[in-house]
Formats: structure tokens, sequence, C-alpha cells
């Protein structure tokens, strides 16, 4: 009983740790230097959920914390939420046709994700009109700022592994429940 629970709890309790991740990442890297060196949780828990989580749930999921990545930023409105859709799509695609066997593969994609976030939201503002002056910027920071995504992925993605083990939602980890039980079962 307490495996369905907290198999259920999972995608509410990610998405509470990812509305803290949003607080504590704009709190702390408010200042000057340390504003370009932010790394974006969201982005992160995008690509996870691309990764690891059926399609629907995914996509539910990467709509709320885009919602809400949104509210919490002074971007027009559907920025974020275009800007992260099309990453989750485009992840969930690669996903499907390539083999992403370890953490360092998941950075390295990782890192390609956040320069395609940033090119779609540079080209959302290009169609709204409002992106004369921000193509130098986004291209100035292009690759410190995803190379930050990437590193901080490596600690990100093994923290999240670790929590869809605690709450049965890595498949090894149901196997394992299972094989125990049925070993229990059988009087060993």
């Amino acid at each position: 009983m307490t495996r369905i629970i907290l198999r259920a709890l999972n995608g509410p309790i990610l998405v509470c740790f990812i509305i803290l991740g949003v607080a504590l990442q704009s709190s702390l890297f408010s200042s000057w230097p340390l504003f370009y060196l932010q790394p974006d949780l969201v982005l992160l828990a995008v690509f996870w959920c691309a990764f690891r989580r059926s399609f629907g749930e995914g996509g539910i999921i990467t709509l709320i914390v885009s919602n809400i990545s949104e509210i919490h930023s002074a971007a027009p409105q559907g920025l974020y939420l275009i800007s992260y859709m099309i990453v989750y799509l485009s992840m969930r695609a690669a996903s499907r046709f390539f083999v992403v066997p370890t953490l360092f593969s998941y950075a390295m994609l990782t890192l390609l994700s956040s320069i395609i976030w940033k090119m779609v939201g540079l080209f959302v503002l290009y169609l709204l009109g409002a992106s004369a002056n921000q193509w130098r910027h986004t291209l100035t920071f292009l690759l410190i700022g995803s190379a930050v995504q990437a590193v901080v992925s490596l600690w990100v993605y093994r923290w999240l592994e670790k929590f869809d083990w605690y709450t049965f939602k890595n498949a090894r980890a149901e196997r394992a429940m299972e094989e125990e039980l049925q070993l229990e079962s059988e009087g060993f």
C-alpha cells in the first residue's frame, strides 16, 4: 500500500520541489555576477520528465512547472510555456531514437537542451518584435550558461534518480520490491 501511495505522490512532490528550487535559485542568484551562472532547475526537471516519465505524465508535469516558472518571471506570457514544451517534445523524440546509457550522456543532452531552450526563447521574442536588444546578450552567455546547466545536471539527476528509487517510480526499484515480496511469500 505504501508503494502505491509513494508512487502516486511522486509527481506532486516533484512539482513542490521544483517550486522550492525556483524560489531558491531566484533568491540565491539575484546578484550581478551570479545571475549569468544561474542554473535552470525547471529545465532539468523537464529534461528528466522527457526521459524518465510517460508521455502524458511528463507532459502534464512540464505544463505545470513551465506555468509556475512563467508566473514567477516577468517574461511575455507564453514564452516559457512554448520554450519548455519544445524542449520536452524534442528530448522526448530523442529518447525514442537514441540510447542514453550514462549520466554523462544526460549532461551532454542537457547542454544541447539548454541551447535549444535559449534559441527558442530568442526566436519567440523575435516573433513578438522584442528581440532587438536580446540577441547579443543571449549569444554572449549561451555557452557559459549551458555549461553551468550541464555541470549542475550531474548532481540534480543523481538526486532525481534517488528520489524516483524511494518513491518506486524507477522500474528497477519496483522489480526489486516485487522480487523481495516473492521471496518473503515463499518463506525465504
